[in-house]
Formats: structure tokens, C-alpha cells, sequence
């Protein structure tokens, strides 16, 4: 009977600070614990960070921060730090501003630093470095919230624990593509793929992190001519797509027709995701996935050894109703989003400009008219990945660096 006394006891405390009964006299007289502290946000993430070069010459560690409020009342975010676990050393501060850009709940893409109780919000992280060398091997997070009545400051501030950075270098493949005018829209680190949650058996995933969908532009800059509805209309439509190494199909499907723009597509499943599509298995746990291939198009079955440059399909628009692009991505399992989605780059390419931000983009994809087109930064790359808004010319399908 004692042992049961004392654990209900242990259990009403908890209880006492969870569901935000603040009058728990104990809590407001004692100091910050040495060892251990009760904390109002439960810290978590998807998927141990992964890092990549971009074009902008520096150094992402890009995952996703989990915040699940343990108290009874709403809470506000008011500071998240990135810190070098093993230094201390601060990797990224955001607060104000900065923080409202890359924090949302987890339910929706709208900015959100506040999170009702029980709520999960997500923070976004993009980490710049200047080098690979200064990516940590361990990582944490300290993150400070909004005052909360009755309860003492030290509980306001928290560092979360270590979380293991994977260190791999990402995997150079060739172009899925070739020519010039390629936009890389949706791209890392800010686009809708980036930041789609799904939960999946129990799990979140997210395998697009690090999707492309390249849209070609014509000599004048337009992503088309004629009838804005029709995929025929776009010169992504009918392009050639290609291996991006030496690799084994792991999927092959071609039985879904291409969509006109804007007709609602059939409800995602494990059947249909990403309409026609390519999986190539890249050895190593990688797999690179190509997806809204033209109906009709796709060479290859399961099993097929392919080369690298060697023509696979043709771009088209099944599955999607945003026009006809090639959808690419690299994850660890043959599946566009049952999978964690990893980084990759290219081995060479020259990026030519920059694009409006996707949201004014859809302007451009609606009248067809031709795109503005930045020219800073421009010049070859090597071993980087295009951003979001880039635009890359990349070399013939069997050229090699």
C-alpha cells in the first residue's frame, strides 16, 4: 500500500506540472535541478541532420526540429539555438523575424511560434556553413520560451539533448536532364517539398527534403506557348530523362495518363505516388527516384541495368496537375514518400540566374509569359546542388566532368 501511495504521489506532481496546475509550491521554491529539469516542450527530430554543398558555395545541414507543448496552456517560442554539442559553440540563432519564417505547427505551412497545448510545431532548419569541416558530429538545441505566469525563469530556457549529425558526404550523380533552362523549382531549403510531413505506419517522413521539380524555359525565358492548360504546351513536355549513374531499376511504372493542368488528380496511394515514375537503386541505401514521366514513355523494367546518361522515359504530367516537369529526388528506400529523404549533387552544371520566388512563379506558369531572370552568382558548379530558384544548364547525357 505504501509503494502505491508514493507513486500516485509521484504521479500527482507530474500531473501538477503537465496539465498547468502552477500552484506546486515545490517547483516554485527549488532552485534549477543539476541533473535533471522538468521542461514545457518535448524537443525531437525527424531524421538525424544531413548536410550538402549549394551553389551559393556554402554548406547546409538541413532537418527538422520538433516542439510538442507539455503544458496545459498555449506556449510561445520566442528563441531556438543550434549548438555545436561537444563546443557550445553557436551554430544558428533565431528569434523575432527569423524564427516566425521557419517555424510553423505542424498541421499547416503558415508561420506559427505559438503552439496551443498538445500541439507539435516544427522548426524548419537550414544550418550555413562555411565549410564541411565545421559540421559537427553532434548537435543540440536550447530553446527559450515566452514567459509563463507562475512558474520561475529557469523553466523558461532548456537545451535539449545530443542528436548525431549524418556526416556521410552526399552522392554525386550525373544530370536527369540535359540542356539549358532548367528551373529547379521547389528545391531546398524553403519549398512545399521540403516541408511536407506525412505520416506514414505510425511515422513521420519526409522523402522529398531534398526534391527538385525541374521545369525547362524556352530561348525567351518562357515556361511555354500556346494553351497554359495543355501539357503539350510546356517544352519540358516530351524531354528526355536520364539515368544519373550506373544503377539497377528498382521501380518501373508507366500505366497513368498525362494530366492537363489543373484536372484533379486521383488520390495519392502506394500505387499511384508520383503517377509514372523511376526508382534506380544507387547502392549504399540510396535511391533516386524520377517522377510524372510522359505515359507511354518509360524504357526500362525492374531489374534493368542502366548506365549513366542513358535515356530512361520522357517528362511528362501524370500523376500532377501543375503541369508537365521532372520531379527528382534521392531517399533510402524505393518509395517518393515512404522514405527519408537524402541529399545528393551534381557533378557539373553551370547556373545561368535566378527565378522570381515560387509564389510569384505561378504567375509566370499561368500566362506563360516569359520569366525575369537574375544573373547573380552565375557560373559552373561543381559538386553542388541547385537551390530553389535556380536556374542550370546542365551538360549532354553522356558527358562526364
Amino acid at each position: 500500500m505504501r509503494h502505491l501511495l508514493a507513486a500516485s504521489s509521484g504521479c500527482c506532481l507530474i500531473a501538477a506540472l503537465v496539465l498547468g496546475i502552477f500552484a506546486a509550491p515545490a517547483l516554485h521554491a527549488q532552485a534549477k535541478p543539476a541533473e535533471w529539469q522538468f521542461t514545457p516542450l518535448i524537443d525531437d527530430v525527424i531524421s538525424r541532420p544531413h548536410w550538402f554543398t549549394g551553389t551559393d558555395g556554402k554548406v547546409h545541414l538541413v532537418y527538422e526540429l520538433l516542439l510538442t507543448n507539455a503544458l496545459a496552456v498555449p506556449v510561445t517560442v520566442s528563441t531556438v539555438e543550434v549548438l555545436d554539442a561537444d563546443s557550445n559553440a553557436t551554430l544558428l540563432r533565431l528569434t523575432g523575424p527569423s524564427l516566425l519564417a521557419s517555424m510553423t505547427i505542424a498541421t499547416s505551412l503558415a508561420p506559427a511560434a505559438v503552439l496551443p497545448t498538445a500541439t507539435v510545431g516544427v522548426v524548419w532548419l537550414d544550418v550555413a556553413l562555411a565549410a564541411k569541416a565545421d559540421a559537427p558530429a553532434f548537435i543540440a538545441h536550447r530553446i527559450t520560451i515566452e514567459p509563463v505566469s507562475g512558474l520561475p525563469a529557469w523553466f523558461m530556457s532548456f537545451t535539449g539533448a545530443r542528436v548525431a549529425v549524418d556526416r556521410r558526404t552526399p552522392i554525386v550523380l550525373g544530370p536527369p536532364v540535359s540542356g539549358t533552362g532548367w528551373d529547379a523549382l521547389g528545391g531546398c531549403c524553403d519549398g512545399p517539398h521540403r516541408r511536407t510531413i506525412l505520416s506514414i505506419d505510425g511515422r513521420r517522413f519526409i522523402g522529398q527534403r531534398f526534391a527538385i521539380d525541374f521545369n525547362q524555359l524556352d530561348a525567351q525565358n518562357r515556361p511555354g506557348v500556346g494553351d497554359p492548360l495543355l501539357p503539350a504546351s510546356f517544352p519540358t513536355f516530351g524531354v528526355p530523362v536520364l539515368a544519373v549513374a550506373d544503377a539497377t531499376v528498382a521501380v518501373a511504372i508507366d500505366r497513368y495518363p498525362d494530366m492537363r493542368v489543373g484536372v484533379a488528380p486521383e488520390q495519392i496511394s502506394a500505387q499511384s505516388e508520383g503517377g509514372n515514375r523511376i526508382v534506380l537503386d544507387l547502392g549504399d541505401g540510396r535511391f533516386a527516384a524520377y517522377a510524372h514521366l510522359q505515359a507511354g514513355s518509360v524504357k526500362v523494367l525492374p531489374g534493368d541495368h542502366v548506365t549513366r546518361g542513358q535515356q530512361m522515359a520522357k517528362a511528362g504530367s501524370s500523376g500532377t496537375n501543375g503541369g508537365p516537369h521532372v520531379h527528382f529526388q534521392v531517399m533510402d528506400r524505393p518509395s517518393l514518400l515512404f522514405a527519408d529523404g537524402l541529399p545528393y549533387v551534381f557533378d557539373a552544371f553551370v547556373l545561368t540566374g535566378q527565378t522570381p520566388p515560387l509564389a510569384t512563379m505561378v504567375r509566370y506558369f499561368d500566362t506563360l509569359e516569359p520569366v525575369p531572370i537574375s544573373t547573380g552568382n552565375v557560373g559552373p558548379r561543381r559538386n553542388e546542388l541547385p537551390m530553389s530558384r535556380d536556374v542550370v544548364t546542365f551538360p549532354s547525357a553522356h558527358s562526364r566532368p
